[in-house]
């Protein structure tokens, strides 16, 4: 990987369980019984150092419960970060991350989970290193 990474809402290394659409966007609705991951991917390998993840989206309707994000790998099974987004971020739709990898990470995922009646468009998804 070079030093920053951009990609659109529409690349297919960009997942969701809940996908409704794509165009310059990964649109995304979560069915009324039950939150789910709106986004997963892209499965990267990053060497060690400190990066900086930027997720952009919008959101065409809120709901009630919290909205998470997760750092994982090996398949979503080994987890490196997870927190409750913040109410400001979800407002202008914009979540950062500054992790520090001490050691290189083979298929870095992040994940979006969204509660039940959830919906929004991914529209990039940036990776940047730091250090």
């Amino acid at each position: 990987m070079s030093d920053m990474l951009v990609l659109a809402g529409s690349d297919p290394r960009l997942e969701s369980e809940v996908e409704v659409g794509r165009d310059d966007c990964l649109h995304f609705r979560a069915p009324p019984d039950g939150g789910r991951v709106a986004l997963y991917g892209p499965y990267l390998d990053l060497p060690p150092g400190t990066f900086r993840i930027e997720l952009e989206f919008s959101v065409s309707e809120r709901a009630s419960g919290p909205v998470t994000i997760e750092l994982c790998h090996s398949g979503a099974s080994a987890q490196l970060y997870a927190r409750t987004c913040f109410e400001w971020e979800l407002g202008p739709g914009l979540i950062r991350i500054s992790y520090p990898f001490e050691r290189g990470v083979k298929g870095l995922e992040l994940r979006l989970i969204v509660p039940p009646g959830f919906a929004g468009a991914v529209r990039q998804l940036s990776v940047v290193q730091l250090s």
